[in-house]
């Protein structure tokens, strides 16, 4: 289970920052969930450089070159234009909203919210106010953002997807996870068909232990989804940690869709759980066979390369009984290996493991060996993120 919480809210917050990059093309089009997607990401933020605004003080010609600047992923120009635009015309929402979403994609998150705050100040969109709770959901400003999507709902009490904000903004937290769930059921109330929901609904509820309840919304949520993928591969997940492992598997075979954008993918989640119970089927017949403790003790030691859990250590005691009754199996010796380096990974001093268990694999077989010190070179554990700038 922590594995499961822990890779998943990864996963989430891998997909907040995707999530940014909904499509508008026009101020006109300001309804989009989030900015104009550049073309490529920035990775983060970046000074902004000193550029000089158009010659014109006509406001439209700078809010239309600001919006051209910021399409073409030029948001230093697009800033600059922006800014002059809103000297001349204090009253226009456009500029500080440009302003905001080229802030927006630099990563200067504090400044983004503030200007699209100057905007929806002269212009209340409840689009716009979604966009501003992402943004400030980024930078951990929940109170904010909560309150942007309460502003959105006093325009539109039908809103739904502000329902659906305020559900992602607090089902991690644990002393709101209540009001989260309690949004995402008004949520689906208003919107029956309303699938991102059901999703987020039963995510929510595996994280309040409500397993029961989460597998309900994920069924019913394949059930009204056309493609039958939405909750699919997060009920097969449920379904992993109950040990309902031909149930999981017929979810995968019925699939119209392999797409699983949430890391570990559920089929590596499955697969992992069914060499596990093959390997603990194995194991009860032949308890003392060299291959099934190596096969065991493989089986063991897989598992996400960021999630610390003991589980190399375990594996360790399955290859040492079987070199101890096969003291020439080189794939039990190849399994210590790889499982020091993993463990050295994280605990640099166990590095000192790591070589005389090598030298005794190479006397076993070399090949095994070269392969070992190759993954001692590539392999990498724990999360690497992008940085954020909360504002610069």
């Amino acid at each position: 289970m922590f594995t499961h919480t822990i890779s998943s809210k990864f996963a989430i917050f891998t997909f907040i920052l995707v999530a940014a990059c909904y499509t508008s093309t026009t101020i006109g089009q300001i309804t989009s969930s989030g900015p104009p997607p550049p073309a490529k990401a920035t990775p983060k933020a970046q000074p902004t450089p000193a550029i000089d605004p158009l010659p014109s003080n006509d406001p439209n010609e700078l809010v239309q070159a600001a919006l051209k600047f910021y399409q073409q992923n030029k948001y230093g120009e697009a800033l600059a234009n922006a800014i002059k635009a809103a000297t001349l015309a204090p009253s226009d929402f456009r500029p500080p909203y440009i302003i905001g979403l080229a802030y927006w994609r630099q990563q200067k998150l504090k400044s983004a919210s503030e200007n699209l705050a100057k905007s929806l100040a002269l212009k209340p969109i409840k689009e716009v106010y979604i966009q501003k709770a992402k943004v400030d959901r980024y930078r951990n400003a929940t109170d904010e953002a909560v309150a942007a999507c309460r502003e959105a709902l006093k325009i539109d009490p039908s809103y739904a997807e502000a329902y659906l904000m305020i559900g992602e903004i607090l089902q991690y937290n644990d002393k709101r996870r209540d009001e989260g769930i309690a949004a995402f059921k008004t949520a689906i109330k208003i919107d029956p068909n309303f699938l991102a929901a059901y999703e987020s609904l039963g995510d929510a509820l595996v994280d309040a232990k409500d397993e029961k309840g989460a597998e309900e919304i994920f069924r019913k949520a394949i059930e009204i989804d056309p493609m039958k993928m939405t909750g699919r591969f997060s009920l097969g997940r449920v379904l992993v940690t109950q040990g309902r492992l031909k149930e999981a598997r017929e979810l995968w075979d019925g699939r119209t869709s392999s797409d699983d954008r949430t890391f570990p993918n559920f089929i590596e989640v499955l697969e992992r759980a069914e060499k596990l119970k093959a390997a603990q089927d194995a194991f009860a017949q032949k308890p003392n066979d060299p291959a099934t403790l190596v096969q065991m003790g493989f089986a063991v030691m897989e598992g996400d390369s960021w999630v610390v859990d003991g589980r190399q250590d375990k594996a360790i005691v399955y290859f040492r009984k079987a070199l101890a009754i096969d003291p020439k199996l080189a794939r039990a010796q190849y399994g210590i290996c790889k499982a020091y380096i993993e463990i050295a990974d994280t605990y640099k001093d166990k590095n000192k493991n790591v070589d005389p268990e090598l030298v005794k694999l190479r006397t076993m077989d070399p090949k095994l060996a070269d392969e070992m010190t190759q993954y001692r070179k590539t392999y990498q554990g724990g999360i690497t993120g992008s940085s954020i700038s909360v504002d610069q």
